[in-house]
């Protein structure tokens, strides 16, 4: 088997060797006695303390049709892999979260830290097949605002879903607050994004399985939170697999849903209805055992005629802050026609988000300019504008995960790299923010992002322009041309460089800045003969990219399915396979004679175990006599860098150390570096000086 597994993988091994969850699922196999000793699913899942291993082993089941018959076996959905080796096997802890109305969840904690959640449904008549369809059709939903279906178990007696676990909690345990707990301060800024991003994640939902597909079960304790703090909507699909009579002091449904088959789009649109009056009023609509009693908040809001009573409805928080009045209104509005009694005058959840997101740009949420104008970094001496920018000609240069390069030639004969962003989902405010922690990272291995321009319908970014190729071009050549051969010492000047500028931007943001899309194509050398990397943090501005969507998924680590797992950790697993590339001169994806595909992890590690580490390197390096022992240690650096597990990989700064000790290059005082970079050569100061005094010794 593989070696590789990643977090996921472990729960999914542990799982398998717990004697009670095996014994469960197979009530066919047990005796008396066993019985008498087993745990029931809901009571061992309530523990923390680990639950006991197996005494078989799990290498040498399947070996007999018995064996494959009787392991329970988890399904996973989309871009996951499932390898599991039986040595690699982790214990997880679990406690119960809570049981809700289409049965209990439990919070599975793994020995590194990392929490999933497993959902273990109450009994239905669903045939397995039928079950196993509709979880084709629920997991195939992948977006940033719904939680995504992970794996799932079937079986005659059991149905198992995991899912991601989001530490912040429920929408409604931030509203309402937990067991005697004091409710914590939420502003507005917040309820917008809870209430776009939900909105967001219902519509997507909406468009799936022909049109016709339906959540059913939208309340404040199914909303929770993405790393962004946008709401991110759980529990889809579940109202189609069971017949369930709501609890009449449940006030977030439709009045014509008594059940489940009742459910609809519609009764979707209004119970998201209900979770914007949830977030203006601070009042819960359904009763959570421990928490507030529930509120009929239609008939409450539904009573006010005006603005001026109006007042009373919102949060009083709310109303201390006079500035977000006519965003308020306008949300009140929206769920208002939301929570109508007429089916068919309720808004498609797509119009919606449109409602939903022209709120966001008013003030004083977006700040948006309302001029079209670039926004230049500070420090930036600016000879051009948007309009400069706009009639400039140009060429595509490529086009990347986020979004496509051009080379602009502007009137004055200077030339610059605009990127077209694709799919930007946050907010001018979000996005300001973000190129201003950008925007101070100084270093001499990082481009420098120069300015930026946002709109409704465009967010563009102006970088330096570099006409010295990739490192992917120099490596594996341009189409229609040949490689350009790298000796050794360039090859090692590329990983520091890069090594350096990463480790930099790791620092930046309370070091929590994450670079996102490293690869071979996004290093260029600088005309101060620099190599630089580019396009740094990008991947916390756009729609989520799966990993099969994306352009070169070889260089993504094992736990990023998507472009929102990235985290400095995944930065390192690409960086380990550039030095990989570099090494062997190889791209990070193979394509065999027969078609299949390999990563280029996967094929040196495979050479490395076989002992043939000789046949990983370029033959372009094996000219170079004495440098084997060099070549071994940066091999090494990579291999580390490229573990599959997050924690075992090494920091940036300490990859900066070694490869600075391989090459012999003494350490970069970067606060000097950080001092000087701004500072002008003498050349650059001359060259200004004659073209001030050029034109007046022009007779």
């Amino acid at each position: 088997m593989s070696a590789i597994y990643d977090n996921w993988e472990r729960l999914v091994a542990a799982v398998l060797k717990k004697q009670q969850l095996w014994q469960l699922f197979h009530d066919h196999s047990r005796s008396p006695s066993v019985l008498s000793e087993a745990s029931d699913f809901s009571s061992s899942f309530n523990l923390r303390s680990p639950l006991h291993d197996l005494d078989f082993d799990l290498a040498s089941l399947g070996s007999s049709s018995r064996s494959q018959r009787l392991i329970p076996k988890l399904v996973f959905v989309s871009d996951f892999s499932p390898a599991i080796e039986a040595k690699d096997v982790y214990l997880a802890s679990a406690e119960l979260l809570g049981r809700g109305t289409f049965g209990s969840a439990y919070a599975a904690e793994m020995d590194n830290g990392v929490k999933i959640v497993v959902k273990r449904l109450k009994p239905m008549s669903i045939s397995e097949p039928e079950f196993k369809h509709h979880m084709a059709i629920v997991g195939n939903v992948r977006h940033e605002n719904v939680v995504a279906l992970r794996a799932y178990y079937a079986s005659e007696g059991e149905r198992l879903m995991l899912y991601d676990y989001f530490t912040k909690g429920s929408v409604y345990s931030l509203l309402h607050g937990k067991n005697g707990e004091t409710r914590a301060h939420v502003d507005w800024e917040s309820r917008l994004k809870i209430a776009i991003g939900a909105a967001r994640g219902i519509a997507e939902i909406h468009m799936h399985n022909g049109g016709k597909l339906v959540h059913g079960n939208i309340r404040a304790s199914n909303v929770f939170r993405n790393p962004d703090q946008y709401g991110c909507v759980s529990d889809l699909g579940l109202t189609n697999l069971m017949e369930t009579t709501f609890m009449p002091t449940a006030h977030c449904y439709a009045p014509e849903v008594k059940n489940t088959l009742n459910v609809s789009q519609a009764s979707d649109v209004y119970s998201f209805g209900i979770l914007l009056l949830e977030l203006l009023t601070r009042k819960p609509a359904a009763y959570v055992h421990g928490g507030p009693f529930a509120v009929d908040l239609v008939k409450l809001v539904t009573s006010v005629i005006n603005r001026v009573r109006a007042s009373k409805v919102f949060d009083a928080d709310l109303l201390k802050i006079p500035t977000i009045k006519e965003q308020m209104v306008k949300m009140l509005q929206i769920g208002i026609r939301c929570v109508g009694k007429s089916i068919k005058k309720r808004p498609k959840m797509s119009e919606v988000v449109k409602m939903l997101e022209d709120i966001s740009t008013l003030t004083p949420i977006s700040h948006a300019p309302l001029e079209r104008r670039l926004v230049f970094i500070e420090d930036f001496n600016a000879t051009f504008d948007l309009e400069d920018v706009l009639r400039a000609s140009a060429e595509v240069l490529g086009k990347g995960t986020f979004g496509t390069s051009y080379k602009a030639i502007l009137e004055n004969g200077s030339t610059i790299a605009v990127k077209r962003l694709r799919e930007v989902i946050v907010t001018f405010k979000d996005f300001q923010q973000h190129m201003e922690v950008i925007g101070r990272m100084r270093h001499e291995n990082i481009a420098e992002i120069r300015a930026y321009y946002f709109s409704k319908d465009e967010k563009l970014l102006v970088y330096d322009y570099h006409n010295q190729d990739s490192v992917s071009a120099l490596l594996h050549g341009k189409i229609g041309t040949g490689r350009t051969p790298l000796d050794w010492e360039t090859r090692l000047k590329i990983g520091l460089g890069a090594a350096r500028g990463i480790a930099h931007i790791h620092k930046q943001d309370g070091r929590k800045l994450v670079h996102g899309n490293i690869k071979s194509s996004n290093i260029f050398l600088h005309r101060q003969k620099h190599w630089i990397v580019s396009d740094a943090g990008l991947a916390k501005l756009t729609s989520p990219i799966r990993l099969s969507g994306m352009r070169n998924p070889g260089y993504c680590a094992p736990e990023v399915t998507d472009t929102r797992r990235v985290s400095q950790a995944s930065d390192i697993y690409s960086f380990g396979v550039v030095l990989l590339e570099l090494l062997s001169g190889k791209p990070p994806q193979l394509t065999a004679d027969d078609g299949e595909v390999t990563s280029l992890v996967n094929w040196i590690q495979s050479v490395v175990r076989e002992e043939w580490t000789a046949e990983v390197f370029d033959l372009e390096l094996l000219r170079y006599e004495n440098l084997e022992e060099a070549m071994v240690q940066v091999l090494q650096i990579a291999i580390d860098c490229v573990n599959v597990v997050p924690k075992r990989r090494p920091m940036m700064s300490e990859v900066v150390n070694k490869l600075e000790e391989i090459s012999g290059v003494e350490p970069l005082n970067e606060s000097m570096l950080e001092d000087t970079w701004e500072q002008p050569s003498i050349v650059s100061i001359l060259e200004d000086v004659l073209e001030d005094l050029l034109p007046r010794l022009t007779p």
